[in-house]
């Protein structure tokens, strides 16, 4: 299901359920620097499984449990999301967490496969659903309106139409089940390690840094070493890794150093490397492990989103205090911040905005050498323009 994510200023939709890797990059991306706490919106455009009467609704949520619900929504078959749909619709207002227990205590929902009160009409007197069919013959039975027996069951029941599935709502119980999600562990990679090339029916899933004394056990059975295995699959949480660095010779050591390298860094510096390996497009580990040792040289900015950002935080910062702003209300920011961004060498990447290495994102723009040299030789040309028309003056002509 795509969900939209909102977090401060910034925004994005999401495609639920991902791994705890992905998770841990959509709240980079979103800037989150403590918690886990979103805010989500189930979209009209998109939802169509969820009754109308809570889409295009801002919600907040642990995204650790939104991912949760995604899941567990998404195995649900189709009457048993008729059966959610009708209960929620009677419940609009339920947390996330209400959510998920409904997932799970779903089944308690009568459902029948009926769009219409005659359908359900004809399942009630098969099936002798109302007191009163159970005393007629079977002469009277089929005289009667299956459409005002569907009526007169619903009116009892409080049942109604979901998506072809006529459910009972007001059956449903809450289990009784308490949702707790620990924070993981920092994870960088999650690897499928194999001690043999074309086999990985003997392979298991580690994830790093976190499972490293495991992954040496495991090699260990094998009387390898963890660089030594082979890695037919591997999930990463940095952006534009790719199958490019199986090219690489050593890539093993390389992303097992990595991953301990990595460990060692704040949060604030792992979205800077995000950001610096989306701008200069890295895709191997060894060039990732390069961007680390220079991140120092770059300058970073979380909170912009857009070029047109970029402009009016650029004037706030660089302009002088009594600078008159009334210039600046019908010009094009976003034009402004692009042509800035471009001078700094710089990118807006899904993590904020970027200098270009060397570079600085808010100082002072001044002229480029060749653009001075121009500027120069103009004033040159005018300069002697205006000696040549002074001497015509004083020779006479005019």
């Amino acid at each position: 299901m795509t969900i939209r994510l909102r977090y401060g200023d910034k925004e994005m939709s999401w495609g639920m359920p991902v791994s705890a890797i992905n998770l841990q990059d959509i709240l980079d991306r979103m800037n989150v620097q403590s918690g886990r706490e979103i805010e989500f919106m189930f979209s009209k455009y998109d939802m169509v499984d969820l009754p109308a009467n809570i889409l295009d609704k801002w919600y907040k949520a642990d995204i650790y449990k939104l991912n949760v619900f995604a899941e567990r929504f998404q195995r649900l078959e189709d009457h048993q999301k008729a059966g959610f749909k009708s209960v929620l619709m009677r419940n609009p207002d339920s947390s996330i967490d209400d959510m998920i227990a409904m997932t799970y205590g779903i089944d308690c929902v009568p459902v029948y496969p009926a769009a219409t009160y005659a359908e359900i009409g004809e399942i009630a007197v098969d099936n002798e659903m109302l007191p009163e069919i159970e005393e007629c013959s079977d002469a009277v039975i089929g005289l009667l309106d299956y459409e005002k027996v569907g009526k007169l069951l619903a009116e009892r029941d409080n049942g109604i139409f979901v998506d072809g599935y006529y459910c009972m709502p007001d059956s449903y119980e809450e289990p009784d089940i308490s949702l707790t999600i620990e924070m993981p562990d920092k994870r960088f990679f999650r690897v499928l390690a194999s001690p043999y090339a074309d086999d990985t029916d003997q392979g298991q899933w580690f994830n790093l840094p976190e499972d490293m004394q495991q992954l040496r056990e495991y090699a260990a059975e094998w009387r390898s070493l963890p660089e030594q295995m082979y890695y037919p699959v591997v999930k990463c949480i940095l952006p534009n890794i790719s199958e490019a660095f199986y090219d690489e010779p050593d890539w093993e050591d390389d992303m097992i150093a990595l991953s301990e390298q990595m460990t060692c860094m704040s949060k604030a510096q792992m979205v800077k490397l995000k950001a610096v390996m989306e701008a200069e497009n890295i895709q191997t580990f060894s060039a990732a492990r390069d961007a680390i040792n220079c991140l120092n040289e770059y300058d970073f900015d979380p909170m912009v989103q857009d070029e047109s950002q970029y402009g009016k935080v650029y004037a706030c910062r660089v302009f002088t205090t009594n600078f008159d702003w009334s210039i600046l209300e019908n010009c094009d920011m976003n034009d402004f911040g692009k042509q800035v961004l471009s001078r700094k060498r710089g990118e807006l990447t899904e993590y904020g905005v970027i200098s270009g290495r060397g570079q600085k994102l808010y100082t002072t723009l001044t002229a480029e050498p060749e653009t001075i040299e121009e500027a120069e030789k103009l004033t040159e040309d005018e300069s002697e323009t205006e000696d040549e028309s002074e001497e015509m003056s004083m020779g006479g002509i005019s």
